[in-house]
């Protein structure tokens, strides 16, 4: 009898994040993942006790893939408008990362009011406004504008509008400037 196959769990991880990255994650199989790894399905669930697992495992891998290549990229923006430039330039250039990570699935991540009270979260409050707003106004500030932004990167990934890199600029200012001036006066 041969051996068993050794294919290593990262191995399994970076091959499945690459054709997750070329392909989408609904489009891996255990089968096809085996067969881009040469081996046969048994590596993958003795790693994996199922393909929900791996889709967990992913999630989070893309997500830390995605911070590292936001904070990567250095702006001489506002940082509002270079966070959000980041997060729609991710979501047109890595579709197939980006569905994943705004997927509706729970990975048991956190809301937004619970990243805003996390330190990362309040460090980012911090450069929002001034100190001329409170916290919960900061707060509010940022949930109506992430959602703005994850809606244009939304309809940006799936090809719903197309928008040069001036336009989404402006869009993006408006809006924000919008949402302080309201958050402001309210």
């Amino acid at each position: 009898m041969p051996p068993k196959e050794k294919v290593p769990k990262v191995r399994i991880e970076d091959e499945a994040f690459e054709m997750t990255r070329e392909y989408g994650f609904s489009s891996v199989t255990a089968r096809k993942l085996a067969d881009r790894l040469g081996c046969s399905t048994q590596p993958i669930f003795r790693a994996y006790e199922n393909m929900d697992e791996l889709r967990t495992d992913l999630f989070y891998m893309s997500t830390e893939y995605f911070i590292g290549e936001v904070l990567s990229k250095k702006s001489r923006t506002p940082a509002y408008l270079g966070l959000a430039l980041s997060y729609i330039e991710f979501a047109r250039t890595e579709k197939n990362l980006f569905e994943l990570i705004a997927s509706v699935d729970d990975f048991g991540t956190q809301t937004i009011t619970e990243f805003l009270k996390s330190d990362e979260g309040m460090r980012i409050l911090r450069k929002i406004s001034g100190d001329e707003v409170s916290d919960k106004k900061k707060q509010e500030l940022f949930t109506m504008f992430w959602m703005f932004v994850h809606g244009m990167a939304v309809l940006i990934s799936g090809n719903r509008v197309e928008f040069s890199e001036r336009e989404i600029r402006t869009y993006i200012t408006k809006a924000y400037e919008g949402f302080v001036s309201q958050v402001r006066g309210a």
